[in-house]
């Protein structure tokens, strides 16, 4: 299992960015952890560039299984860069919930999800479009993430939750501690989000990596609300790092549910959401969905961990969400590795990430 922890050698892109969203602060160029990866030993060059919101958008990476996360300000790209992992730093001590119906109504209440966007133009409100007087932000554009769950589906997957989120909203209307009732589905059904799952416990670190799973970060600056009607409205300027160690990952995990349990009960409840994830077309009739507890078995298997080290995607990222029924446990690895393994669009990476892939890689 990997557990959250800092990265402790700082690649040349993280560098890079860092000195630039903060230049004038010398300490960056003194404390900074020496640079320890094998290749890539120069900075990117940085791409500076004014351009219409329009072309901005334009040119984030296409790729249909690349997502974006959109951040008001600089210093949740700072925690990133610093950390080398997306949700570090101030993001950690959001509270610690996995129920993806309140994530979807609030934000704010999980360090768990992480919010990010298949598009562009949803990107572009979070980048610019809260913030005030003079708009600073930047997008981290990225492979799938290891582990996600997309709202827009799950709300049909899993119903009892939202229709349990639902009601708790309706009792606060009641209590007066609100004062306008919204409807979770309308809210899942207008959200485009794949929300990255950075872990079902405090153990867990299913964290997207700056150095592996970030394609590029844009710095962007912009005119704000108050500014916008000074400043003329199409004008941006970004500075863009693209990634020299981005490596597309070979397989995500996508589930339907946030929800984990055991028993008769939890049973009936799981047999309810494979029926509907079947009459949906998103898994085969004689498979079942793959479920959180069966990310946190692969997640936490050092044989699964270690077969993503050693490929990477050259065409789409697998989405696993799927799985013969019956598949669990080890068998579970095992099909996992094996949907890799036969995957053509792939291709063996040769630097070596940790003990597991070098064993792996030598058998």
């Amino acid at each position: 299992m990997r557990h959250l922890r800092r990265v402790s050698s700082m690649s040349p892109c993280r560098r890079a960015v860092l000195q630039h969203l903060y230049p004038d602060k010398g300490w960056f160029s003194r404390d900074l952890p020496r640079i320890t990866h094998s290749e890539h030993l120069k900075p990117p060059p940085a791409a500076k560039v004014k351009v219409s919101y329009k072309d901005m958008l334009h040119s984030l990476p296409k790729d249909p299984d690349m997502v974006h996360r959109g951040m008001a300000g600089l210093k949740e790209a700072e925690n990133i860069a610093q950390d080398g992992r997306l949700g570090a730093g101030k993001y950690q001590k959001r509270p610690k919930g996995l129920n993806v119906a309140e994530f979807i109504f609030d934000p704010t209440k999980s360090c768990f999800l992480l919010s990010t966007s298949p598009d562009p133009h949803t990107v572009k409100e979070y980048t610019i479009g809260f913030q005030l007087i003079q708009a600073k932000g930047t997008i981290a554009s990225m492979c799938l993430p290891p582990v996600y769950i997309r709202p827009q589906t799950a709300r049909h997957i899993d119903i009892e939750q939202f229709e349990h989120f639902q009601t708790v909203l309706a009792a606060e209307v009641e209590m007066g501690n609100r004062t306008r009732l919204e409807n979770i589905f309308d809210l899942a059904d207008g959200n485009n989000e794949t929300t990255a799952i950075l872990g079902a416990t405090e153990d867990d670190d299913w964290r997207p990596l700056f150095d592996l799973d970030v394609h590029s970060m844009m710095i962007v600056q912009a005119a704000g609300r108050i500014w916008s009607g000074f400043a003329k409205a199409d004008d941006v300027e970004t500075t863009t790092f693209v990634n020299p160690n981005f490596r597309k990952r070979i397989m995500s995990l996508e589930v339907f549910s946030t929800i984990t349990g055991q028993g008769a009960l939890y049973e009936k409840y799981l047999a309810k959401m494979n029926e509907r994830a079947r009459g949906f077309g998103l898994i085969d009739k004689d498979s079942r969905i793959l479920t959180l507890h069966d990310a946190s078995y692969l997640m936490s298997s050092a044989k699964y961990m270690a077969t993503l080290d050693l490929f990477k995607a050259t065409d789409e990222t697998i989405a696993l969400k799927g799985v013969p029924k019956g598949v669990t446990g080890e068998e579970l690895v095992e099909y996992a590795i094996s949907v890799i393994r036969d995957c053509p669009k792939k291709e063996q990476v040769t630097e070596v990430i940790d003990e597991h892939t070098q064993t792996l890689s030598s058998s």
